[in-house]
């Protein structure tokens, strides 16, 4: 196995609206690129990380940008095919006084929510990945699936992880883009059963499952058979379990300006940190310290000067 890493996701275009009057005619904005898994990609190919992106766009002019501007990054774009007479997604943010978000999508006709549905494409895509070390992908990816999807999916996850390849998983719970709690709670089900390493949030964990002590949520994790589980719980720090029990780290108190990509720069940082044979509180600490620095920027993507300069 090549010692690399491949994401599977969907970028989109993003429209983030400041606030505005409801009784303007025009309100504010700006158009940028965005999506979780995507983000975290981006933020590891400037650690340092060796990284490819699985996704799908159209044949538009939008997408062209956007993969000049993941090259750009560093990040591998073999794996994102192009789709003719398709283009890529679209969301609205919108961001409070607090730095919180709040999404609007419009995806239904983005290629990368295909990228599963033919079986014999699926397969020629599973046998690149095959090759790769490790598999990042998220529940934000799981939603934009058909379940038959999803399932071609597993399958592959499965004998992947039995021949040895490592399988990282980002919980990321989005409800809007799930037919139901129920569904959602099936697939994640089935996906902690399928990750080595587990990387949900307290907040997500308590939408889908219902409020538990953090010690519990690790516990109920590991029982699915992950051997490593960060549990991200924002300003209260993060909570590591795995062989030899169970750790709070702290977060760094900052001021948020914006939250967007808190938990993907998190997993990026924690990833890379890791991939160089840090042990998990260290790695831990170097993923808060990114993202604290992230949240103090505006969009998902700091400038490259603002990257902290520890070494990962």
């Amino acid at each position: 196995m090549r010692n690399k890493i491949a994401v599977i996701g969907e970028c989109m275009l993003e429209v983030s609206s400041l606030t505005g009057d409801s009784n303007q005619s025009s309100l504010p904005a700006g158009l940028s690129f965005g999506g979780d898994t995507l983000n975290t990609a981006i933020y590891l190919a400037r650690l340092g990380i060796d990284v490819d992106y699985v996704s799908a766009l159209g044949d538009d002019e939008m997408s062209s940008w956007m993969l000049s501007q993941w090259r750009s990054e560093g990040v591998g774009c073999n794996l994102v095919s192009r789709v003719e007479n398709t283009v890529p997604g679209l969301y609205m943010i919108q961001i409070d006084d607090q730095g919180e978000r709040s999404f609007l999508y419009w995806r239904s006709n983005s290629p990368a929510t295909r990228m599963f549905d033919n079986a014999s494409e699926a397969e020629a895509l599973f046998d690149h990945l095959s090759a790769y070390q490790h598999i990042y992908l998220s529940g934000i990816t799981l939603a934009i699936y058909t379940e038959a999807a999803r399932h071609r999916l597993f399958d592959f996850l499965k004998n992947y992880r039995m021949r040895g390849g490592n399988v990282i998983f980002d919980g990321n719970y989005r409800p809007r883009l799930w037919s139901s709690p129920e569904v959602a709670r099936d697939a994640y089900e089935k996906m902690y059963r399928l990750a080595d390493l587990v990387l949900p949030t307290d907040e997500d964990e308590a939408l889908l499952f219902g409020a538990e002590e953090p010690e519990q949520v690790v516990s109920r994790l590991k029982s699915f058979g992950a051997s490593e589980v960060i549990l991200k719980m924002g300003a209260k720090g993060c909570l590591i379990g795995s062989e030899s029990g169970m750790e709070l780290v702290p977060a760094e108190v900052v001021k948020v300006v914006d939250s967007t990509a808190a938990g993907d720069s998190f997993n990026a940082g924690f990833m890379a940190s890791k991939f160089q044979q840090s042990d998990l509180k260290t790695a831990c600490g170097k993923a808060n310290r990114l993202a604290s620095v992230v949240i103090q920027y505006r969009g998902a993507i700091i400038p490259t000067t603002a990257m902290p300069v520890e070494t990962y």
